[in-house]
């Protein structure tokens, strides 16, 4: 169960966030061109970090920049990014993007630089394939903006830790963590995590026995060590 007040869940977070940092430590990332951003976003989806690498690499190789993408087509791209997985649905979603991005000249998100973040989601969400999580992370990590992504990690943890109900959406968790963590923590918290999710509270077997967060997690789902 969440916490019964919003206040309660707000320190709840920051506690949550103080103690992950002090064992993960400080929460970065590097900051990249949104569009860069928004591409390498949906290469991240349904795959590791260590195979959507491989496929940023091999577009930074082979294409000279997002307009000659657009140019070749799909076959080409679905190539290039195939060990990203799902490369025949990225693909397209990338195309898609790039088309609609480069209709008065070169593809670019620039614009968003000028739109507060109700504005900015709506028109990302509003290509076909961009969900709320991607688009949150082109305002978090390449914008600076105070919005919180909701990845399947942040998805599990906040389920687990009680701070949003056992059956919330990844869209509903979305809205209530961008409620309830403060602003100035809502990258550093993503940020940790992430790295909790990866290392103890993972979606299997997660290692109750070893987490530091232990004495504040109700462990909401979750049946033994």
């Amino acid at each position: 169960m969440r916490p019964v007040s919003p206040e309660a869940a707000t320190r709840l977070t920051e506690r949550i966030e103080e103690e992950l940092r002090a064992s993960y430590g400080d929460a970065r990332k590097p900051r990249l061109d949104p569009l860069d951003e928004l591409i390498l976003t949906i290469l991240s989806q349904n795959t590791s970090d260590v195979n959507r690498d491989r496929a940023w690499a091999n577009l930074q190789e082979s294409y000279a920049g997002w307009d000659e993408v657009r140019a070749k087509g799909r076959e080409p791209l679905e190539q290039t990014i195939r060990s990203a997985g799902l490369a025949t649905q990225k693909s397209e979603t990338i195309l898609r993007v790039l088309e609609a991005l480069g209709k008065k000249g070169v593809p670019s998100l620039d614009h968003l630089r000028d739109l507060p973040d109700d504005r900015a989601l709506d028109y990302l969400t509003s290509i076909k394939g961009v969900g709320t999580k991607t688009a949150a992370c082109v305002l978090c990590f390449s914008l600076g903006r105070p919005v919180m992504p909701v990845d399947t990690h942040v998805h599990r943890l906040a389920k687990r830790l009680g701070l949003v109900p056992p059956n919330a959406s990844p869209e509903k968790a979305h809205e209530i963590l961008n409620e309830i963590v403060a602003p100035d923590l809502r990258f550093s918290l993503h940020i940790q995590l992430i790295r909790h999710g990866r290392s103890t509270c993972r979606a299997r077997r997660p290692e109750c026995g070893r987490c530091e967060i232990a004495g504040i997690c109700p462990r909401v789902g979750v049946n033994g060590d």
